[in-house]
């Protein structure tokens, strides 16, 4: 696995214009992963939800819905790259922090 990103690295670094056509496809191969199914219901109701009348409209407001999740998850990943910083310098507290934390919420959905 190691070597086939390294392969990948060295393809993007070496052609930049590649890089934008590699992100896409592998944002439309994540899209298709379970996990991004259970956003299916909440297009429908935020599209079908709205009063609003017309195929133009429900693509409007289809792409403000999408490009309101893609800043979402930009932020949410830069406050998370940030906080992965600090944490490295912190030693091994923050590690027993994060997992006792994970644990006690394991723990309360049984």
């Amino acid at each position: 696995m190691n070597e086939i990103l390294e392969g990948m690295s060295n393809i993007i670094r070496n052609n930049y214009w590649i890089a934008p056509f590699i992100a896409f496809l592998a944002g439309v191969l994540t899209s298709i992963t379970p996990c991004s199914l259970s956003s299916i219901p909440l297009v429908i109701g935020y599209v079908g939800g709205s009063k609003i009348e017309g195929s133009k409209n429900a693509l409007k407001l289809s792409i403000v819905f999408a490009v309101g999740m893609g800043i979402t998850y930009t932020i949410l990943g830069a406050i998370s790259a940030l906080i992965g910083k600090l944490m490295q310098g912190g030693g091994n507290f923050w590690y027993i922090v994060l997992r006792s934390s994970h644990d006690i919420n394991g723990f309360a959905n049984f």
